[in-house]
């Protein structure tokens, strides 16, 4: 057979056992990995299939499937574990894993699974699709600190990101100062930053504002778009939630997070587990260092506290709550 594996395994008798297993079934290239930093160095290389223990010396496999989407590799990627428990399963789905094959396993299993593989990698059967993930704010930050966690598991996912920022913060400092930070985040983040100029505090939801927000949709075509709620005390943010309501009409997936203004209003009906990313997501809010000394709300304790409290409707984990509008 003319596909190409790689194993990931630090196990060396596990190792000789998967290699006489691949090299009986037919496999000649095949190549093998005992650390995650090794996996990485070989991804340079096009392989079919890739058969990973999720726990290896430097990280684990499910680091490894992050890299594999954030690079559009097509490679098709099966998961080993001796610790089967529905925290990992579910990691490893939410994560676009391929196949999940717990241990002990034999022979036949073993290679009914890579084949399988191998035949959707040959006849071009796509891998999970990459969303298209729309952000809108009112001003710089606001998306990061609603957001920003779950822009990160986007990333890791492999998806598309897109921050639409409608004005440049000018009531809140300087423009082009405002304007870098936001670039700064948004290369942490991975993401296009598009940002406009409409007036800061008086933003509208009329034409204006919908054309800016349609005019984006239309080229970026998101499959997921966030935006601010409409439960919120500051204009601008409600005025930014009516004008995405009418402008991402057609979007199937239209969810709002919560800001710092935020009204006892706000409703969240689904709350999204942030716990690994919570230090990524400090790490895009230092950016906005003109904001953080004067901005209260951008203090990691109180940032830390808000994933806390929500975490109490999700079984105590750190998350960012959604209201959601649509959500196919």
């Amino acid at each position: 057979m003319d596909h190409s594996i790689l194993v990931i395994d630090d196990d060396d008798s596990f190792i000789r056992i998967l290699k006489r297993w691949l090299k009986e079934a037919g496999y000649s290239k095949v190549r093998f990995a005992a650390t995650g930093r090794e996996a990485l160095a070989a991804l340079s290389e096009p392989w079919d299939v890739i058969v990973s223990d999720i726990y290896l010396p430097d990280m684990d496999g499910i680091e490894i499937a992050q890299r594999i989407k954030q690079r559009g590799l097509s490679s098709r990627l099966m998961l080993m574990t001796g610790h089967l428990t529905t925290e990992v399963a579910l990691r490893a789905l939410n994560h676009h894993v391929d196949a999940f094959l717990p241990k002990p396993f034999g022979r036949r299993e073993f290679v009914e699974k890579v084949a399988q593989l191998a035949v959707q990698k040959s006849r071009g059967e796509p891998a999970a699709p990459r969303k298209r993930v729309l952000a809108v704010g009112a001003h710089p930050d606001d998306v990061e600190i609603g957001c920003g966690g779950i822009l990160l598991n986007h990333r890791d996912n492999g998806d598309e990101l897109c921050i639409l920022t409608l004005s440049r913060g000018a009531c809140g400092g300087t423009s082009s100062v405002r304007e870098a930070e936001a670039k700064a985040s948004c290369d942490m983040l991975g993401a296009r930053l598009i940002m406009e100029s409409l007036e800061d505090t008086r933003i509208s939801e009329g034409p204006e504002t919908i054309s800016v927000i349609s005019k984006v949709i239309a080229e970026f075509q998101p499959t997921v778009v966030y935006t601010h709620s409409p439960h919120d005390a500051h204009q601008d943010h409600r005025n930014a939630h009516r004008a995405t309501l009418v402008a991402a009409r057609g979007v199937q997936r239209l969810k709002c997070y919560q800001s710092p203004s935020a009204t006892i209003g706000f409703t969240p009906s689904h709350f999204v587990d942030i716990t690994e990313k919570l230090p990524e997501k400090q790490a895009l809010l230092s950016c906005y260092r003109s904001q953080r000394d004067k901005c209260r709300y951008l203090s990691q304790s109180l940032i830390n506290a808000t994933a806390e409290y929500w975490g109490r409707f999700a079984g105590y984990v750190k998350v960012e709550p959604l209201e959601v509008i649509r959500s196919a």
